[in-house]
């Protein structure tokens, strides 16, 4: 409950609150979460070893390896990268929706980037004949934020692979380590946010 907690406002708080009260249940908030990092982690030795041994997705126990053509990380634009999310939306994937405000607010002179990381649950088989893939964007204002997309398996082998295979593998473990993904990031750049800015008044988040 504390994630729940720490993001719902404070209508939300006191709907818990009053909800927990008539269960007759007696409960301490929690206290705040940790501040997510704006950069990913000092790599460490182990970190940087295992950029040198291979493709950091490990296979979980019990589960089929990954195929070779989803061991890789590509690299993507702007419009490149919107059309999976609006494909994710439009197929309803459950995982990655577009809108005009995530668009604006994406660097259209860098690229991001796409690779598949599923969890455990969400390993691919006859449940899942989607990826989770793992995104590592570039905003306007610089800053590189992390998150989830659902992506076909056939969407992704399509897409052309121009990253040499350690950028590959160091890219994917920076995007591994950050700990920011849009909603934190679009709630902390609302106040800064203004259609010259960035071509889209984005709007606060609840």
């Amino acid at each position: 409950m504390s994630w729940t907690w720490n993001t719902t406002g404070e209508q939300g708080r006191k709907w818990m609150l009053r909800h927990i009260a008539q269960a007759g249940y007696q409960w301490t908030p929690p206290p705040p979460l940790p501040t997510p990092r704006k950069d990913a982690a000092a790599w460490n030795l182990r970190q940087g070893l295992r950029v040198l041994a291979g493709w950091p997705v490990r296979t979980p126990p019990g589960r089929q390896p990954l195929p070779r053509q989803a061991r890789i990380l590509k690299a993507l634009n702007r419009d490149q990268m919107y059309a999976l999310y609006e494909e994710a939306g439009r197929r309803r994937l459950g995982m990655g929706s577009a809108s005009p405000e995530f668009r604006a607010h994406l660097d259209p002179n860098t690229p991001h980037y796409l690779f598949p990381d599923p969890a455990n649950y969400y390993w691919p088989g006859k449940d899942h004949p989607w990826w989770e893939c793992r995104v590592l964007l570039r905003m306007v204002d610089g800053e590189q934020i992390t998150g989830s997309l659902a992506v076909l398996p056939e969407t992704f082998t399509a897409l052309p692979s121009t990253v040499p295979g350690i950028r590959q593998r160091r890219l994917a473990m920076t995007a591994r380590m950050l700990e920011r993904d849009y909603y934190l990031w679009s709630r902390d750049h609302a106040e800064d946010c203004s259609p010259q800015r960035c071509g889209y008044p984005a709007e606060p988040t609840a």
